[in-house]
């Protein structure tokens, strides 16, 4: 009887554990439900209050109460499943055409958009077509002038009614090529132009490699917005997010308004300390 006595002690404190573990887990998940319906509720509030309707003026009336915005914003956009609501390279289109108005109607003159796949790329007359047709439904005709770039092949592409007129709009599209496997290329060209005698070690300086990151992929972005449930940047080229402020609204799962808004509003409240 002494024997079993050990092992009752031990059996009753494996199901005690057992026990408090299972509490804390369905303690953690009915949080967590709470949580996802509160930020969806808040979410298609927040849908409702601030909908542009295609207008330019609403989105400027909304912006002009801001102390400052910036002048590029870059968003991280998820290709959805073809047989989700707004998914597939037609749903990118279609997210991107309605960034592309928001940008114009707040006043902000550069766009970038990044998708981990680069599946636009070979869509941009598509793009290049919805844009158009887009921007003409906020601001009527003429249709303001844009370029689509696309870095890693060095593509760029001009449009509107008058597209030999300064661009209102420069819209850059990114993929996960130009970020570090970008950095790697541009280190392994320093190598060799260093291995040939065509350029000093003492040149290698961070002004150097930031000036030919700009060249190969663009400037940095004021504002990163991640239009996804989590705060994920998918292998974002890291030179290009030094100083950025990133913004992303936990559960949301589209590219919407209220998100953008909201984007637009931490930004104007927000402070860069940069030190010496």
């Amino acid at each position: 009887m002494a024997s079993t006595f050990p092992g009752i002690v031990a059996l009753a404190g494996f199901y005690l554990r057992h026990t408090i573990l299972l509490a804390v887990f369905f303690f953690m998940s009915i949080s967590r439900n709470i949580q996802f319906v509160y930020h969806k509720a808040c979410l298609r509030f927040f849908s409702m209050a601030y909908y542009p309707n295609k207008t330019p003026q609403v989105i400027r009336d909304d912006v002009t109460k801001l102390s400052k915005i910036p002048k590029h914003v870059s968003c991280i956009v998820n290709l959805r499943t073809e047989d989700s609501e707004n998914g597939g390279v037609d749903g990118l289109v279609g997210d991107i055409s309605e960034l592309a108005a928001w940008c114009l109607s707040a006043g902000i003159p550069t766009l970038t958009v990044y998708e981990y796949n680069g599946a636009i790329r070979g869509s941009l007359p598509e793009l290049e077509h919805y844009i158009s047709r887009n921007l003409r439904a906020y601001f009527g005709s003429p249709v303001p002038t844009f370029s689509i770039r696309v870095p890693h092949s060095n593509v760029t592409r001009l449009a509107g009614d008058d597209p030999s007129a300064e661009p209102n709009l420069e819209i850059s599209l990114l993929s996960h090529v130009d970020g570090k496997p970008t950095i790697v290329e541009l280190t392994k060209t320093m190598s060799e132009l260093t291995a040939s005698g065509e350029l000093s070690p003492k040149d290698i300086t961070v002004k150097l490699i930031d000036e030919e990151l700009r060249e190969l992929v663009g400037p940095e972005p004021d504002l990163l917005i991640c239009f996804g449930p989590v705060l994920d940047l998918q292998d974002y080229p890291p030179w290009h997010i030094r100083l950025s402020e990133i913004y992303c609204d936990s559960d949301n799962t589209s590219v919407n308004y209220a998100v953008f808004i909201r984007a637009l509003r931490r930004f104007a409240n927000c402070k860069v300390n940069l030190g010496k």
